[in-house]
C-alpha cells in the first residue's frame, strides 16, 4: 500500500486513519515522533545538497525508515503494553464477596492517588485560571500592536506546555493514560502556516477551556476532599480532647454534654465510615476526571 502514498500529508492522514479506533494519547505521541522524524531527513536531505523539502524523497524516508502507517501503529501498540506492564502498580486483589469489594478501595494505590489530585486541584485550578483569563484578555487587548501578536505566541506556547504538565499529573495520579509528547502541528508549512493551524485547531481552545474549568471543578474536589477529611480527623481525636483537654464534644443549644467513654469507639467506627466513603468518592471522581482530560487534551494527529 506504500504506493498509494506520495505526500508527507497523506503519510499522515494515513497514520492518524490507523489509529483511529486506539488510544489518542498513543497516537498523538506516535505523529509527534513522526513529525520529529520528518523534520531531522528534512535538514539531513538539506545538509547532503538535496531539496529541502523534496516530498517524494521525505516520503520514501518515512517509509523506509520510520514505517508503513500500519506498522507504526502496531509497533506503538506493542511497546505501549511493555511500558504499561513495566510501571503497571500491583493491581489489588479481585474481590470474592461484597465485603472485599467495600474496603478493597483502602488497597488501591490510585484511590490515595485521586485524593492527593483532590487537594492539590483548587491551587492547581487557580493558577490555570488565572493564566487563561489573563493570556486571553492580554492577548485581545494587544491584538493592535505588535507586541501584542508576539505577547499571543507566547501564550499559544505555554497553553501546550499546561497541557503537557496536567497531562503527567493526571496519568501519574489517576493512572489514566495520557500523551507524552506535545500535540503536532501540520506538517510542512511556513512558520504563518504554523501560527494559523495553533489558531484554528479546537484542541488549543479545549485546553483552554480545561484550563478554565479546573477551577471551579477544583473547588468542588477540594471542598469534598478537606469536608470529609475534616470530619474524619474531627471524630477520631474528640475523645482525645474530651479526655484530657475536658472539652465537651456535644454542644446542643448553648448546653454542651460530655460523652460517656463507652460511647468513644462509635465516634471511631464513624470516622472509618467517613474514610470509607471518601476513597470511594476519590476513586470515583479520579476515573471521571482522568477520562474527561482525556477527551479535552488528547490530539490524535494531523
Amino acid at each position: 500500500m506504500s504506493e498509494q502514498i506520495s505526500t508527507v500529508q497523506q503519510y499522515f492522514d494515513r497514520l492518524r486513519a490507523a489509529f483511529a479506533a486506539g488510544d489518542p494519547a498513543v497516537a498523538q505521541d506516535a505523529t509527534y515522533d513522526a513529525q520529529e522524524f520528518l523534520a531531522g531527513e528534512r535538514e539531513a536531505l538539506a545538509a547532503s545538497g538535496g531539496v529541502a523539502d523534496g516530498e517524494s524523497e521525505l516520503v520514501r524516508r518515512l517509509l523506509e525508515r520510520f514505517g508503513e502507517p500500519e506498522e507504526v501503529v502496531e509497533s506503538y501498540r506493542v511497546t505501549e503494553a511493555r511500558v504499561a506492564a513495566a510501571l503497571a502498580q500491583p493491581a489489588p486483589r479481585a474481590a470474592e464477596n461484597v465485603i472485599e469489594r467495600i474496603f478493597g478501595v483502602f488497597s488501591d494505590a490510585r484511590s490515595y492517588g485521586a485524593l492527593i489530585f483532590m487537594l492539590l486541584s483548587l491551587p492547581v485550578g487557580v493558577i490555570y485560571f488565572v493564566w487563561a483569563v489573563t493570556g486571553v484578555s492580554l492577548s485581545l487587548g494587544l491584538g493592535i500592536l505588535i507586541f501584542g501578536f508576539f505577547f499571543f505566541l507566547f501564550f499559544m506556547s505555554t497553553v501546550r506546555a499546561v497541557a503537557l504538565v496536567e497531562c503527567r499529573l493526571v496519568e501519574t495520579l489517576l493512572g489514566e493514560r495520557m500523551p507524552r509528547r506535545p500535540p503536532v502541528v501540520a506538517p510542512g508549512g511556513s512558520w504563518v502556516e504554523r501560527v494559523k493551524f495553533w489558531i484554528t485547531d479546537g484542541r488549543t481552545w479545549l485546553t483552554i477551556l480545561y484550563m478554565v474549568l479546573r477551577l471551579p471543578l477544583g473547588i468542588v474536589y477540594f471542598v469534598v476532599a478537606t469536608l470529609f477529611l475534616s470530619i474524619a480527623l474531627g471524630l477520631l481525636v474528640a475523645p482525645f480532647v474530651q479526655v484530657f483537654v475536658a472539652f465537651p464534644i456535644v454542644t446542643i443549644l448553648e448546653t454542651s454534654y460530655f460523652l460517656p467513654v463507652w460511647a468513644f469507639p462509635f465516634l471511631w467506627m464513624a470516622a472509618a465510615l467517613d474514610l470509607l466513603v471518601l476513597m470511594h468518592v476519590a476513586r470515583a471522581v479520579g476515573r471521571w476526571h482522568g477520562r474527561l482530560a482525556k477527551t479535552m487534551l488528547a490530539r490524535p494527529g494531523v
